[in-house]
């Protein structure tokens, strides 16, 4: 059994691995610590904000985490497969309360830009954060699920695609309408 110092310099992919062979307690306990409050984070803007639900999917995914660890391939990143249960999650909540969905995201649309935001851009959406807050609830929630992968959750646009089940075409079309759409609601808001 490794202490907590060696725990901490291991790769998450590795600590996984070790909770999956059964060594449970403090390979999870580190885990938790370096992905919790990301996951959390995650989850609430999925929830538009509701704290109560955003726990609790968070502490369901990491429950069920562990009673899927067997299932655990490090094909990809750890935090692609727990962001992966949690989404699932989500998801089933959202069916089984029958919410209905958000105008669907319509593919061809022919506003889509050729580039991502400009650094000018980017610079003004920092500057106004409840504006951008409240821009960001706006969207519909496969747009705003990819938004908050990549930036608040760093994820690359190959592991957001393989989190949200979709090809990376997809998810990169998904960002520019999603920057369409925040550009045009913090104009208006301007």
């Amino acid at each position: 059994m490794k202490n907590a110092a060696e725990l901490a310099n291991l790769p998450d992919e590795d600590l996984m691995l070790l909770v999956a062979s059964g060594i449970i307690e403090a390979p999870a306990t580190e885990l938790f610590r370096r992905h919790n409050r990301a996951l959390y984070n995650f989850i609430a803007w999925q929830c538009q904000g509701n704290a109560a639900e955003a726990e609790d999917i968070a502490q369901r995914s990491w429950e069920k985490l562990m009673t899927r660890c067997a299932d655990y391939k490090p094909q990809a990143a750890f935090r692609t497969f727990l962001f992966q249960i949690a989404r699932n999650l989500w998801l089933d909540l959202r069916r089984s309360s029958a919410e209905s969905l958000r105008e669907e995201l319509d593919e061809t649309h022919p506003e889509t830009p050729d580039h991502d935001l400009t650094q000018e851009a980017e610079l003004a959406l920092r500057q106004n954060l409840a504006q951008v807050h409240k821009a960001l609830l706006a969207l519909p929630a496969n747009q705003r699920e990819v938004v908050v992968l990549r930036f608040f959750s760093e994820m690359s646009l190959e592991e957001i695609a393989h989190t949200v089940g979709e090809g990376f075409e997809t998810v990169k079309s998904r960002l520019r309408y999603a920057f369409t759409r925040l550009r045009r609601e913090l104009e208006e808001a301007a």
